[in-house]
Parts: C-alpha cells; sequence; structure tokens
C-alpha cells in the first residue's frame, strides 16, 4: 500500500524523518536515487536522522554502525538489518510503500 511520506523530495544528501501509518521512518536523496528506511537503529533505537550519510550508507551516531540504504544490510553480522521501504516521487510528493 503507497502512503504519501512528504511534501517534497528531501535535498540531495539530506535526511528528513517523517512518520507514516504511525511509523517512524526517513527519506533521503542520495546521489539522486530516493531511499526510505525506518528512522530507529536496529542496535540501539536511536534515530537514525541524527548520524549521517557516508556513500550508500547510513551511519549510525551512537556506535557507528552502518546500513546500506538500498538493502538495509548492518555493516555488521552480529547486528539486525534496516528494516527499508520502496519509495517514488509522484506529482513531486514522496510515497512509500508500506
Amino acid at each position: 500500500m503507497w502512503v504519501k511520506a512528504l511534501d517534497s523530495a528531501p535535498k540531495e544528501g539530506t535526511m528528513v524523518a517523517a512518520t507514516v501509518e504511525g511509523k517512524k521512518i526517513f527519506v533521503t536523496l542520495n546521489n539522486g536515487s530516493l531511499y526510505a528506511a525506518e528512522n530507529r537503529c536496529p542496535h540501539e533505537d536511536i534515530e537514525l536522522t541524527l548520524g549521517c550519510l557516508k556513500g550508500n550508507r547510513v551511519k549510525c551516531s551512537l556506535h557507528g554502525y552502518s546500513f546500506d540504504l538500498s538493502t538495509g544490510y548492518s555493516s555488521e553480522e552480529d547486528i539486525d538489518n534496516l528494516c527499508t521501504y520502496s519509495v517514488k516521487q509522484q506529482n513531486n510528493k514522496i510515497y512509500i510503500n508500506l
């Protein structure tokens, strides 16, 4: 089910937090591609928007673990992967697929 997350795309290289259907997510535009994921580090429950983008990964500010924006795969084998969502832009609005 596609649900509107934002009224416009984030600026390149930034992350924008939103709550969609009760889920805390973030949307980012990175190297020209849109990504959406849960705005919570699977390790310590801290908002990933407090971290930074490094290449195609989001890096948690607490312990430095990073997660692939496309797949959610963790940089560490013993850390859970990040929940990611399909995302699209339509009529300048951003939608995610829950």
